[in-house]
């Protein structure tokens, strides 16, 4: 995955469907969505992967307007702060694997906290 260019509208598709499923489906189904492959160019990449690789992305290329404040909706929804800069591709696939821990983190906290009622 020498070109993270050629990965952007698998990314964008990634964190579209990221975005629509975080409240309509569990956690562990949006953690297996993540860790699940996609197939690019004959080739088969972990999402997971892809996101990790725009995340470390060098190019400095702006995001659409769309993809921005998905993730910014997101991120009020879920508390987050402080809130990042979201305009550049980098910056929206930062944002989803930091809303990935904290939502990871609520799930846990949650499984102990009924464990702990019962």
């Amino acid at each position: 995955m020498n070109n993270q260019v050629n990965l952007l509208p698998a990314f964008d598709e990634i964190a579209q469907k990221f975005l629509k499923a975080s409240h309509k489906i569990g956690y562990a189904s949006l953690q297996s969505y993540l860790d699940s492959s996609v197939a690019i160019s004959g080739a088969f990449f972990r999402r997971r992967t892809i996101l990790l690789a725009i995340h470390d992305m060098k190019e400095d290329m702006e995001a659409p307007l769309a993809l921005q404040k998905g993730v910014l909706a997101e991120f009020e929804l879920l508390k987050m702060r402080p809130t990042p800069s979201l305009k550049l591709y980098r910056d929206i696939a930062t944002a989803i694997l930091r809303m990935e821990v904290v939502m990871r983190s609520a799930a846990l906290q949650a499984m102990e906290h009924g464990e702990t009622k019962h």
